[in-house]
């Protein structure tokens, strides 16, 4: 009789934690306060972040002026918590907008949501801000900064209208379909093989000021023609273990400057052949222009390599 009631009195944990495992691996529900967002962005675009850790993204990133990324320093045991993917928006270049990135945390909606309070809390322990209603994070230059976890979706954005958007209550309506036509292709993507999809419009000359303030900080021009852009479109995926693929596709108005955008074009891809040169990687590109259509074919690959 003791036998048997012990095995019951196991069973009965094995169950209990059986049920805690599928409980804390069962993702929370999505969130709809993201579709808000993309109809208004200027730029959007999905990345998948586990390739970004692996060469050649990490040799790219670790020769961009200015930058201190090194993601392929995330240690091992931290790379299963990475999420698969995030979505991005710029909301425009006007006073309030800003930016905002969008994860899916799938099975780990649970994780970040314990451990929520601990890791915004340690962001205000190592002098990042001050912490303002448990989501939002003032830096010391004033700036907010939302960490917000919806369901299963984790947000993290800057700007006064973009979190307003987020965390008010009409966010989870969503909006109409403008502008759909720009992002669709860049949201849509189910090849896995896609590292990254990006599609923006410069309708309203959001890319031209953006452009104007990477080169007011660079001290240098870096894109001329950047007013005869309308809109366009950029994937990137992954061909080899450590080569990658990209094509962009570039639209220019019916008035604007195609020469020049060409022209520019092509000083970038050297200048990014002359950057990655230090990290022993090559370009091989292609530029064809049709009509008021630009396309770029671009192939980065370990020097040495021809494809």
């Amino acid at each position: 009789m003791r036998f048997s009631r012990s095995r019951v009195i196991l069973f009965a944990i094995l169950i209990f934690i059986v049920a805690v495992i599928l409980w804390f691996f069962m993702p929370l529900h999505p969130s709809a306060r993201k579709d808000v967002l993309r109809d208004s962005a200027y730029i959007s675009g999905m990345v998948r972040l586990r390739p970004l850790m692996d060469k050649p993204f990490s040799s790219i990133m670790s020769v961009l002026p200015g930058s201190s990324a090194r993601v392929g320093n995330i240690p091992f045991f931290m790379r299963p918590v990475v999420p698969p993917a995030a979505k991005f928006y710029l909301q425009g270049g006007k006073e309030g907008e800003g930016w905002a990135v969008v994860a899916d945390l799938g099975w780990r909606s649970r994780l970040f949501s314990m451990l929520h309070g601990i890791i915004i809390g340690q962001m205000q322990y190592r002098g990042m801000g001050a912490i303002e209603g448990g989501n939002i994070l003032r830096t010391p230059s004033g700036t907010r900064v939302l960490f917000y976890q919806d369901g299963r979706t984790l947000f993290v954005a800057e700007g006064e209208k973009i979190i307003e958007k987020i965390t008010g209550p009409d966010s989870i309506a969503g909006t109409g379909t403008e502008g759909a036509d720009i992002q669709g292709s860049a949201m849509g993507s189910g090849d896995r093989k896609v590292i990254t999809s990006i599609s923006f419009s410069n309708i309203d000359g959001d890319i031209t000021r953006g452009v104007e303030m990477l080169e007011d900080r660079a001290g240098f021009i870096l894109l001329p023609s950047a007013a005869s852009l309308i809109k366009g479109r950029l994937e990137i995926r992954k061909t080899g273990s450590d080569t990658i693929a990209g094509t962009i596709e570039l639209i220019c108005r019916e008035d604007g400057d195609i020469a020049g955008l060409e022209g520019d074009v092509t000083y970038i891809i050297a200048l990014l052949d002359r950057l990655l040169s230090t990290q022993n990687m090559k370009t091989d590109s292609s530029v064809k222009t049709e009509g008021n259509n630009l396309t770029v074919n671009i192939m980065i690959h370990p020097e040495g390599e021809r494809q």
